[in-house]
């Protein structure tokens, strides 16, 4: 009787704790923009292509109406052997719009591998003062280099944007897909980009999303570029992780419609286990507050549950559940908002039960040493 009235106690601290951290994070500033450039920069973005012959035409397409000067950005399609039609498809608008380029990766670089690899290559041909990431299968809002670009204000050298796994007004897609699977994704990265954001901007960045994403090319330049920080299967958090540790530039993150972009959301368990799998791998060296984040969110969830099952259904019995249950609400109120997209929170359930199981099974899958798959490469 006595443990599983400690186990009460436990649950209720823990997710007390849990609902003050997401509540005190949240409440810390959004990130200043450049309310109006003296001299606006020239602009590299970079496309890593590899098999998306579905998807690159609708990506080419988002940068053909831009808001920002058409003269000041390059967009470079980094095409990793890819064995089905894209290039075809991506040389036509290369062809038909002379700020789109298309360039043949076929070598490995500095023994880099993957999308590290790319972008390495793609980096060593650029001159332009902001560099901006983003994959074949995302679609942009015709704002997003302009906006990405007004985050970048004197102190700042990283910043991060915000990918949607749902439609929402900025974007325009000739297809996509809304079946409960893709909706808890979306639901599931919204959630994890939130808590990047509050984290960020608290000055505590622990992670950023490889798919949009933007940096200062004297920063990468700083850090020795990919070449010196060595490969990883998260290249994005690798490049983070080397600016927040060896320069002084801030990183920030914004949950911005303007720069929010489109991304596809996976089709089945087998591949988002696999992504999964790469993030974990690839998450291994974040800092100590990092671990502490992710240690302390299994421990709380799995306290919850535990009292749930194991300690009789009463009022109070409920409190740690409806403390968990609000602060992971409250997350995703501000980036479901800004969208326009609050009609997911139907499926709110059905992402917690989600979120809490593979919470736990990626804690145990993370301590071994296993390859990842990517682009159907195996990658230590």
């Amino acid at each position: 009787m006595n443990g599983i009235v400690d186990l009460l106690g436990l649950a209720v601290v823990l997710s007390g704790f849990y609902f003050l951290i997401a509540f005190f994070f949240g409440l810390f500033p959004e990130p200043k923009i450049i309310e109006r450039f003296i001299k606006k920069p020239r602009v590299a973005v970079l496309v890593a292509m590899r098999n998306e012959q579905d998807y690159i035409a609708d990506c080419l397409a988002s940068f053909k109406e831009q808001t920002y000067p058409v003269q000041l950005y390059d967009v470079l399609v980094l095409n990793d052997a890819s064995t089905d039609d894209s290039p075809q498809i991506a040389k036509r608008f290369a062809e038909e719009n002379s700020h789109i380029k298309l360039i043949d990766v076929k070598d490995s670089y500095a023994g880099l591998k993957g999308k590290m690899n790319v972008l390495a290559q793609g980096l060593k041909q650029i001159n332009h003062e902001i560099v901006l990431i983003t994959d074949a299968d995302c679609v942009v809002p015709v704002t997003w280099i302009e906006n990405m670009v007004r985050y970048f204000t004197d102190h700042v050298g990283m910043v991060g944007g915000f990918t949607s796994l749902f439609p929402f007004r900025e974007i325009k897609i000739s297809k996509d897909s809304k079946n409960l699977f893709a909706r808890v994704q979306a639901l599931d990265w919204a959630f994890l980009q939130t808590m990047n954001a509050f984290n960020s901007n608290a000055g505590k960045p622990i992670s950023i999303l490889g798919n949009n994403f933007g940096f200062r090319l004297k920063a990468y330049q700083q850090v020795g570029g990919f070449e010196k920080i060595g490969f990883s299967v998260t290249e994005d958090f690798a490049l983070m992780e080397a600016i927040r540790r060896q320069t002084d530039w801030k990183i920030i993150h914004t949950i911005d419609p303007k720069t929010a972009i489109y991304s596809h959301p996976l089709p089945d368990l087998k591949s988002f286990f696999q992504q999964r799998l790469r993030w974990i791998k690839g998450g291994r060296s974040m800092r100590p507050w990092g671990y502490f984040v992710t240690i302390f969110s299994v421990i709380t969830h799995l306290a919850v549950i535990a009292n749930l099952l194991l300690n009789q259904v009463s009022l109070f019995n409920l409190v740690p559940f409806l403390l968990l249950f609000t602060a992971d609400l409250m997350v995703l109120l501000k980036p479901l908002r800004r969208l326009k997209i609050m009609g997911l929170l139907k499926d709110f359930l059905f992402f917690e039960i989600f979120y809490f199981v593979y919470l736990l099974i990626f804690s145990v899958f993370g301590i071994f040493n296993t390859k990842v798959i990517w682009k159907d490469r195996k990658l230590n």
